[in-house]
């Protein structure tokens, strides 16, 4: 599914993709949206370095 420019946080075409690493070791994750992106972060953070995730 392709989304309009004015919705801010998603990839221009099906191509595209966002990518976050982890600060705190070696984890690395690609999704298509931004939003997945940060929630598949903060789930590595909840779940692997808890202390940084009660920070954030």
């Amino acid at each position: 599914m392709r989304h309009s420019r004015t919705q801010p946080g998603y990839v221009r075409s099906a191509d595209d993709t966002v990518q976050r690493g982890c600060p705190h070791c070696d984890w690395h994750a690609v999704e298509h949206s931004y939003p997945a992106l940060i929630s598949r972060y903060h789930a590595h953070l909840r779940e692997t370095h808890h202390r940084a995730w009660v920070r954030s």
